[in-house]
């Protein structure tokens, strides 16, 4: 590796040959290890924990009846925070009467759940 290649380091990649190979070893039902999010944590989740699904509503309903072990994890602790629905098209989509869905879950640490309201001033 010469200089410029150590500064210029992408973000690590597997293959798709790799991908598939551990995807076809790896052992079956192990338990699901998500880390909660913190309540009070705002902006994207993308680095978090989570499950997004996209598709026809009968794909995500068929992926969703092999991950029910995840309902499981809300406790006292933590809840589910989950969202399903309706993609809108955009405009200039090459499949404008197709329906699309979508499908998010992450666990949220109820710890943290307390966020106080600081009450809007009233306009006069």
């Amino acid at each position: 590796m010469n200089f410029r290649e150590f500064f210029e380091k992408k973000a690590w990649k597997a293959k798709k040959a790799d991908v598939i190979q551990f995807w076809q070893n790896i052992k079956p039902n192990l338990p699901i290890q998500m880390e909660p999010v913190s309540a009070t944590h705002k902006g994207t989740r993308f680095r978090s924990d989570g499950i997004r699904i996209t598709g026809s509503p009968q794909f995500i309903n068929s992926v969703l009846s092999r991950i029910k072990d995840i309902i499981q994890l809300q406790s006292g602790d933590v809840r589910l925070d989950v969202e399903y629905r309706e993609i809108e098209n955009k405009e200039g989509d090459t499949t404008p009467s197709t329906q699309e869905y979508v499908f998010y879950v992450h666990l949220v640490d109820k710890n943290n759940d307390f966020v106080p309201k600081i009450p809007k001033p009233k306009k006069l």
